[in-house]
């Protein structure tokens, strides 16, 4: 142990005696002017030893001298310039820990409201994405709806008579629950077009239909209803047809002298020359 600490003492010595010697060789007093020259007549001396070896062959021995030299030279240097440095970096790395820490300091509270920032303006850029998204698929939802191929325009006037065609041909056929479902649609339609012809003249095919039915009563009060509008619109051949309807009504259902009398006032409103004189008078034949 007192062998280390005395090693330890010596070094210290020397570090000191080398620092003295530099401080010595830096200052521009007169002992430091008389150090310099010496170092430099020491180095010139040197110079010219070495150029005299390397002259006699002994480069090497004098390469050699030489790095050992600087070796020596630097060691020295940085034994004595060493507690400075030490101190220096000593000084340096806390000044560079304060500045970490004034930077986390500084920097944390930005860092943070950069984040919460960032946060709220994704959420905002979703919540308008999502919303976009649905403005965009209730957009193309009625875009599809508008352009889609939807059922071909139906011609009411058309409509109505394939309708009383149709309930007609149930009636002929004995069909009668359906040919009075084709009249009363065909019926609906013709009173949204306001058709007072086309109505008369559908309320007694209805009639006839509700006549072979058994609904008496509601098929006369429709034909005199649909003859009193012919009358009214000055259509006497139409008029008089379907008083031929209604007294056909009558003789079915055992009323033979109403039927008469309904056929004679029908006769009476068309031509003897016209085809509907001639059906109604042989109507009138089979009611007599």
């Amino acid at each position: 142990m007192g062998q280390l600490r005395d090693r330890g003492v010596g070094m210290m010595r020397t570090t000191e005696q080398i620092n003295a010697f530099w401080c010595l060789a830096r200052e521009s007093s007169v002992d430091g002017e008389r150090l310099r020259r010496r170092i430099g007549a020491i180095a010139a001396m040197a110079v010219l030893v070495c150029g005299f070896l390397a002259t006699i062959g002994l480069g090497l021995l004098v390469l050699a001298f030489l790095v050992g030299l600087l070796i020596s030279v630097g060691v020295v240097a940085l034994a004595a310039a060493w507690p400075q440095v030490r101190t220096r970096s000593t000084g340096w790395m806390g000044q560079l820990r304060s500045h970490r820490t004034r930077a986390r300091a500084s920097l944390g509270p930005l860092w943070r409201r950069a984040c919460g920032a960032s946060g709220t303006a994704l959420a905002s850029a979703r919540s308008r994405a999502s919303a976009v998204g649905r403005e965009l698929s209730r957009s193309a939802r009625s875009t599809a709806i508008r352009f889609a191929p939807g059922p071909a325009r139906i011609d009411p006037q058309g409509e109505a008579l394939r309708l009383n065609a149709a309930g007609t041909q149930h009636r002929r056929d004995g069909h009668y629950d359906e040919a009075l479902e084709c009249h009363r649609q065909a019926l609906e339609i013709l009173r949204e077009l306001d058709d007072r012809r086309a109505i008369a003249l559908t309320q007694s095919n209805l009639a006839l239909a509700l006549s072979h039915a058994g609904d008496d009563d509601w098929a006369i009060g429709l034909f005199e209803e649909a003859a009193a509008t012919l009358r009214e619109l000055g259509d006497e051949e139409d008029e008089a047809r379907i008083m031929a309807n209604l007294g056909v009504a009558h003789r079915r259902h055992g009323r033979p002298d109403e039927a008469t009398n309904v056929l004679q006032l029908a006769l009476t409103k068309l031509s003897p020359d016209s085809s509907a004189y001639h059906t109604i008078e042989a109507e009138l034949r089979r009611a007599s």
